[in-house]
């Protein structure tokens, strides 16, 4: 997997679908005016369902090193689109801007379903689908689907390697505590040899997850000396852990991105961002909150802060591709 190429890749998360006014014709403009800015990918959330209240702790600050109390950013009556279609919604109305879950509820699926679904969306893209996944951390939200939230890890362990054996074997056969399939005729395969797995997370169970199953790791809204710890241990877990393929791999072999999100201002944004990648992180992925009435120009103002140009969105490739 080449990763030396474009180490400055920026990309944008953004949410679709929570009111009228960032629906289909929102998400189709605002995709395409991310591409002709040059911002490399558009990345989608994922919940399936909300609650206004629930015992649950969102995991992380309002931005990177807030002392102030986590708070999921979603106001009342929450909603999103289902981000494998918000992204191939995205995909179908541009032409190279890469599109990406940021993250995907791996447990909350089953993994003969994620591997059609993304299979598709590979597809319906021409190959530019990255697949980040979580673990979660809304219980409720488990308890709703009937998944029981107490083995998500496990659960997201054994569907990762179920979709390799998925994506990779003619025949497809996975045995293992939840997931049991012999032969199944798993097609079409995806474009990309499997698209790129992003697993986020920073405790050492996820880090172990990216040594053990994923083409990257995806941290999130951390500052940057908890982005060089974690990188520190996902160095150590590469070295204990075999990829599912029998690889031992070394950091070289992993694609690092980071995800932000920040209300403050650009250049405290940009600061964040140039620290990040100093540290290794070859993508960095921004969410800030943008108005639908004025996205253009904030569009404009975000790629102007962060060094991107219309260059580079149109002759980048620089992508994890799962090799």
């Amino acid at each position: 997997m080449d990763h030396q190429q474009s180490p400055q890749q920026i990309g944008l998360v953004q949410a679709f679908g929570s009111i009228a006014s960032r629906g289909p014709a929102y998400l189709r403009d605002f995709a395409q005016a991310t591409e002709a800015l040059g911002f490399h990918s558009l990345w989608m959330p994922e919940h399936i369902v909300f609650f206004e209240q629930y015992q649950s702790v969102y995991p992380y600050p309002p931005h990177p090193g807030s002392s102030e109390r986590p708070t999921l950013p979603v106001g009342k009556r929450a909603g999103l689109f289902d981000p494998l279609l918000a992204c191939q919604a995205a995909a179908m109305h541009t032409i190279t801007l890469r599109v990406g879950t940021a993250v995907a509820l791996l447990p909350l699926r089953h993994p003969l379903l994620w591997a059609r679904e993304v299979a598709t969306l590979d597809h319906f893209s021409g190959g530019r689908f990255e697949f980040g996944i979580g673990v979660g951390w809304l219980a409720e939200e488990f308890a709703a689907l009937n998944v029981d939230f107490s083995t998500r890890g496990r659960l997201a362990d054994e569907y990762l390697a179920a979709l390799h054996a998925a994506w990779s074997q003619e025949e497809s056969t996975f045995h293992g505590e939840f997931v049991n399939f012999t032969d199944a005729l798993s097609f079409p395969k995806p474009v990309q040899t499997r698209p790129p797995i992003l697993i986020g997370g920073e405790s050492t169970a996820a880090l172990r997850r990216v040594a053990r199953y994923g083409d990257g790791w995806y941290g999130w809204n951390i500052t940057p000396a908890q982005v060089d710890a974690a990188l520190t241990q996902l160095d150590l877990q590469l070295a204990q852990h075999q990829f599912i393929d029998g690889r031992i791999r070394t950091r070289a072999d992993v694609f690092i991105q980071v995800g932000l999100r920040h209300p403050g201002p650009l250049d405290a944004i940009a600061e964040l961002v140039q620290s990040y990648q100093a540290l290794g992180a070859q993508r960095v992925v921004v969410s800030v909150d943008i108005a639908t009435r004025s996205y253009e120009q904030q569009l404009h103002n975000i790629a102007e802060c962060l060094g991107v140009t219309a260059s580079e969105a149109f002759g980048t490739k620089g992508v994890p591709t799962g090799e």
